[in-house]
């Protein structure tokens, strides 16, 4: 695909988020695409609004853009200069052949979803037979229900019949007609749906499975080439997520504007669970990429046996981590 089409499609498909961050030494803007309005992102929606990316002197633009290969295939081009997203996207990537990306950071290294159920299921064993949805197949979602049910001694090809539903939305409302038994629900579905009275069979978040489901990734040269932005906007993210955990009522303020929850309680339920989880620094550790490779696997044998480490570029990480700039925060 030509930069110029690449141009053309992420043109139709991004939402500018907030414009710039501002302007200082980087007069040229830092393109950063994430996929959707997903709690995940909180802490580049405070690093922007609260003004961390400015601190820094970075000219930042958070563009959403719905399309993992889109947005993939926009980094490609220079049209986007970081994606932050699932790991799978990038490795994939790598693994076609395209060398020229890493993965240079991330925030969520667990599966951020629950299994839930009408409440006549009390207990896993009871899915036996029964319909359990998911996002999609092969999506981070269908993976993730299917990889801890295995886990849980269940073999969801065999003691269930999967079904793909779409959005987590689609999945919510599928589960409360009772179109569904039981559905893998990410947040604030999960929530929403144990306040309607449906049951929370299995809080994947406490499972102690590591998974990276928010990863960070940029071609190789615009790490080599823009090393110093990349530390300070290594930096800027170090505070944000610090200002989350020091100033919740104003984090959820940013929150809830991106997000448009209109129930605080899952509004404070969902902020506080993803502060919770949130590194001091977006570090990435090839432990956490190894069931990405196994998701991978399922439709690319090139994934079977590699080497996590070979996807991770984290030279500016380990030059933010040696400074000791994050733990300063906390003192």
């Amino acid at each position: 695909m030509t930069k110029h089409f690449a141009g053309a499609l992420l043109g139709c498909a991004l939402i500018l988020i907030n414009g710039r961050a501002g302007t200082g030494a980087d007069s040229k803007d830092t393109r950063i695409a994430y996929p959707s309005a997903a709690a995940s992102f909180i802490p580049l929606w405070a690093a922007n609004d609260a003004g961390f990316f400015r601190k820094e002197n970075l000219s930042v633009e958070l563009l959403a853009i719905r399309s993992s290969p889109l947005a993939m295939t926009a980094l490609l081009s220079g049209e986007i200069d970081v994606v932050v997203g699932g790991a799978n996207p990038g490795i994939s990537m790598q693994l076609q052949g395209y060398k020229e990306i890493a993965l240079f950071g991330g925030l969520f290294n667990t599966f951020l979803f629950s299994i839930c159920s009408v409440p006549s299921i009390e207990e896993l064993a009871q899915l036996k037979g029964k319909r359990l949805g998911v996002t999609r197949f092969g999506g981070s979602n269908d993976f993730a229900g299917r990889y801890f049910l295995r886990q849980r001694g269940l073999d969801p090809n065999k003691d269930l019949t999967l079904i793909q539903v779409g959005s987590q939305d689609d999945l919510l409302r599928a589960l409360l007609a009772k179109n569904l038994d039981a559905a893998v629900l990410g947040y604030p579905a999960v929530l929403i749906a144990k306040k309607n009275g449906l049951r929370e069979l299995a809080d994947l978040t406490r499972s102690g499975l590591r998974y990276q489901l928010t990863a960070f990734v940029a071609k190789k040269s615009f790490l080599a080439e823009k090393q110093p932005l990349v530390v300070r906007f290594f930096r800027a993210l170090a505070e944000s997520i610090h200002f989350l955990r020091a100033r919740p009522k104003e984090g959820m303020a940013i929150t809830k504007r991106y997000l448009r929850i209109g129930d605080d309680d899952i509004l404070q339920a969902v902020y506080d669970l993803h502060v919770k989880l949130l590194p001091r620094l977006p570090e990435i550790q090839p432990e956490d990429l190894k069931l990405v490779l196994e998701e991978i696997a399922l439709t690319n044998p090139k994934a079977k046996g590699a080497d996590p480490a070979v996807f991770i570029d984290d030279r500016v990480l380990r030059e933010v981590a040696k400074s000791g700039f994050a733990e300063q925060l906390y003192r």
